[in-house]
Protein backbone atom coordinates (compact mmCIF):
# COMPACT_ATOMS: atom_id res chain seq x y z
CA UNK A 1 0.00 0.00 0.00
CA UNK A 2 1.25 3.35 -0.67
CA UNK A 3 1.06 6.56 1.01
CA UNK A 4 -1.28 7.95 -1.67
CA UNK A 5 -3.22 4.73 -1.04
CA UNK A 6 -3.36 5.54 2.67
CA UNK A 7 -4.60 9.49 2.25
CA UNK A 8 -7.47 8.23 -0.38
CA UNK A 9 -8.47 5.48 2.03
CA UNK A 10 -8.90 8.42 4.85
CA UNK A 11 -10.33 11.05 2.91
CA UNK A 12 -13.16 8.05 2.04
CA UNK A 13 -13.39 7.87 5.96
CA UNK A 14 -13.73 11.59 5.90
CA UNK A 15 -16.48 11.43 3.55
CA UNK A 16 -18.61 8.60 5.82
CA UNK A 17 -17.99 10.70 8.69
CA UNK A 18 -19.54 13.59 6.58
CA UNK A 19 -22.27 12.25 5.58
CA UNK A 20 -23.35 11.16 8.88
CA UNK A 21 -22.47 15.27 9.85
CA UNK A 22 -24.65 16.51 7.13
CA UNK A 23 -27.97 14.56 7.81
CA UNK A 24 -27.47 15.32 11.36
CA UNK A 25 -26.97 18.63 11.14
CA UNK A 26 -29.24 19.29 8.43
CA UNK A 27 -26.46 20.63 5.96
CA UNK A 28 -28.02 20.83 2.73
CA UNK A 29 -24.27 22.20 1.24
CA UNK A 30 -22.69 19.17 2.68
CA UNK A 31 -25.03 16.77 1.43
CA UNK A 32 -24.12 18.67 -2.29
CA UNK A 33 -19.80 18.37 -1.65
CA UNK A 34 -20.22 14.73 -1.21
CA UNK A 35 -22.45 13.15 -3.68
CA UNK A 36 -22.04 13.46 -7.31
CA UNK A 37 -24.81 15.10 -8.99
CA UNK A 38 -25.66 11.29 -10.57
CA UNK A 39 -25.89 9.54 -7.18
CA UNK A 40 -27.56 6.60 -7.24
CA UNK A 41 -28.98 5.83 -2.99
CA UNK A 42 -30.95 2.64 -2.44
CA UNK A 43 -32.50 2.72 0.49
CA UNK A 44 -35.15 0.47 2.52
CA UNK A 45 -38.83 0.56 1.21
CA UNK A 46 -40.10 2.29 3.88
CA UNK A 47 -37.37 4.68 3.71
CA UNK A 48 -37.96 5.84 -0.03
CA UNK A 49 -36.14 3.10 -1.64
CA UNK A 50 -34.50 3.71 -4.76
CA UNK A 51 -33.08 7.52 -5.69
CA UNK A 52 -31.23 8.86 -8.40
CA UNK A 53 -29.61 12.54 -8.11
CA UNK A 54 -28.44 14.16 -5.55
CA UNK A 55 -31.90 16.91 -5.61
CA UNK A 56 -33.89 13.68 -5.73
CA UNK A 57 -31.95 12.73 -2.23
CA UNK A 58 -32.16 16.04 -1.00
CA UNK A 59 -36.33 15.85 -1.08
CA UNK A 60 -36.05 12.61 0.95
CA UNK A 61 -33.75 14.22 3.54
CA UNK A 62 -35.94 17.67 3.54
CA UNK A 63 -38.97 15.66 4.11
CA UNK A 64 -37.39 13.95 7.57
CA UNK A 65 -35.86 16.88 8.26
CA UNK A 66 -39.09 18.33 8.75
CA UNK A 67 -39.43 16.15 11.85
CA UNK A 68 -36.45 17.64 13.55
CA UNK A 69 -36.85 20.80 15.55
CA UNK A 70 -33.02 21.25 15.89
CA UNK A 71 -29.75 19.74 14.35
CA UNK A 72 -28.67 16.15 16.22
CA UNK A 73 -31.66 15.00 17.02
CA UNK A 74 -30.65 11.79 14.91
CA UNK A 75 -26.63 10.88 15.45
CA UNK A 76 -25.56 8.41 12.67
CA UNK A 77 -23.05 6.56 14.08
CA UNK A 78 -20.43 4.61 12.03
CA UNK A 79 -18.44 1.69 12.96
CA UNK A 80 -16.73 -1.11 11.15
CA UNK A 81 -15.57 0.62 7.88
CA UNK A 82 -13.94 -0.91 5.36
CA UNK A 83 -12.46 0.29 2.27
CA UNK A 84 -11.20 -1.02 -0.90
CA UNK A 85 -9.49 1.05 -3.91
CA UNK A 86 -10.88 -0.71 -7.00
CA UNK A 87 -8.77 1.74 -9.30
CA UNK A 88 -7.00 5.28 -9.13
CA UNK A 89 -10.08 7.43 -8.58
CA UNK A 90 -12.74 4.51 -7.54
CA UNK A 91 -13.34 2.56 -4.65
CA UNK A 92 -16.33 0.52 -2.72
CA UNK A 93 -16.72 0.10 0.97
CA UNK A 94 -19.12 -0.81 3.23
CA UNK A 95 -19.86 -0.03 7.41
CA UNK A 96 -21.98 -0.44 10.44
CA UNK A 97 -24.32 1.91 11.26
CA UNK A 98 -26.30 2.54 14.62
CA UNK A 99 -28.77 5.32 14.26
CA UNK A 100 -30.14 6.94 17.50
CA UNK A 101 -33.03 9.62 18.22
CA UNK A 102 -31.95 12.47 20.71
CA UNK A 103 -35.03 13.91 21.37
CA UNK A 104 -38.80 12.56 20.64
CA UNK A 105 -41.56 14.36 19.67
CA UNK A 106 -44.87 13.64 20.19
CA UNK A 107 -46.36 13.02 16.55
CA UNK A 108 -43.28 12.58 15.15
CA UNK A 109 -42.31 10.06 12.16
CA UNK A 110 -39.23 9.77 13.63
CA UNK A 111 -39.72 8.05 16.86
CA UNK A 112 -38.26 4.64 18.67
CA UNK A 113 -39.14 1.29 20.31
CA UNK A 114 -39.77 2.45 23.56
CA UNK A 115 -39.93 6.58 23.35
CA UNK A 116 -37.20 8.38 24.54
CA UNK A 117 -36.27 6.03 27.27
CA UNK A 118 -34.85 4.15 24.04
CA UNK A 119 -32.89 6.46 21.57
CA UNK A 120 -32.11 3.31 19.34
CA UNK A 121 -33.92 3.75 16.13
CA UNK A 122 -31.96 1.14 14.01
CA UNK A 123 -28.70 -0.86 13.41
CA UNK A 124 -28.03 -0.95 9.54
CA UNK A 125 -25.13 -1.56 6.88
CA UNK A 126 -24.43 0.95 4.39
CA UNK A 127 -22.79 -0.15 1.21
CA UNK A 128 -20.92 2.43 -0.57
CA UNK A 129 -18.96 3.20 -4.34
CA UNK A 130 -16.88 6.48 -4.30
CA UNK A 131 -15.53 8.34 -6.99
CA UNK A 132 -12.64 11.23 -7.15
CA UNK A 133 -13.72 14.08 -8.96
CA UNK A 134 -11.30 16.53 -9.93
CA UNK A 135 -9.14 15.80 -7.23
CA UNK A 136 -12.49 15.10 -4.31
CA UNK A 137 -13.41 11.55 -3.18
CA UNK A 138 -17.79 11.32 -3.42
CA UNK A 139 -20.11 9.17 -3.02
CA UNK A 140 -21.68 7.19 -6.43
CA UNK A 141 -23.94 5.37 -5.12
CA UNK A 142 -25.38 3.87 -1.44
CA UNK A 143 -26.98 0.94 -0.44
CA UNK A 144 -28.62 1.02 3.09
CA UNK A 145 -29.67 -2.19 4.63
CA UNK A 146 -32.11 -2.89 7.86
CA UNK A 147 -30.45 -5.32 10.32
CA UNK A 148 -32.93 -4.20 12.89
CA UNK A 149 -35.67 -3.44 13.65
CA UNK A 150 -37.61 -6.00 11.16
CA UNK A 151 -40.01 -3.92 9.53
CA UNK A 152 -43.09 -5.15 7.82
Amino acid sequence: MTVEDLFAREAIRQLRIDYSTAFDTMDEALVRRICTDDIICHYPTEYGGLYHGVDTVLVLFRETWKHMRAPRETLHLIANHSIALTGPDSARGDCLLVDLVTRQHEGSAIATQGGHANPLLLLGHYEDQYVRQDGTWKFARIDLSLLWPTRS
